[in-house]
């Protein structure tokens, strides 16, 4: 497992219980390989579920000032939360996760599938997500270096 690569200026000792419950004990997070993004995929029973759950999101987005890198296709979002300047984790990134998890279970977000034979199927289906995540995400390009005019 990866460790956590944190932000400059985020507090470890103080996020680390919060990330911890995020990536174990029953927490859906992951960290990425280089421990600097937590991501996940979410599931709901309908396209508009799934709708209803991105447009929440997006409001704490704008409410916090922070934003992910995601893909949607129908029922399924993949969600990625990494600071991009100063690099690596912050506290921003635990307490959206925390939040998306918060707002799919009020949306009744489906159970994760087993991990039984389908699980290589499924796999499949979230690298692919997660591949749309990543083109979307470098062809936007830099989002949070201040522009010079």
């Amino acid at each position: 497992m990866a460790q956590p690569q944190f932000s400059a200026g985020t507090d470890a000792a103080s996020v680390t219980p919060a990330l911890k419950a995020l990536t174990s004990d029953g927490g859906r997070w992951t960290l990425t390989k280089d421990g600097a993004a937590l991501e996940r995929q979410f599931k709901f029973k309908t396209f508009s579920k799934t709708w209803d759950f991105m447009t929440g999101v997006s409001l704490q987005c704008k409410i916090k000032n922070h934003h992910p890198e995601w893909s949607n296709v129908y029922n399924t979002t993949f969600i990625r939360w990494t600071t991009h300047n100063p690099a690596g984790l912050s506290d921003k990134d635990i307490s959206m996760a925390a939040e998306c998890d918060a707002l799919a279970e009020q949306l009744g977000e489906l159970p994760p599938e087993p991990t039984a034979p389908v699980a290589a199927e499924t796999e499949d289906q979230s690298c692919v997500i997660r591949g749309l995540a990543d083109l979307a995400a470098g062809a936007a390009g830099d989002c949070c270096t201040p522009k010079r005019k």
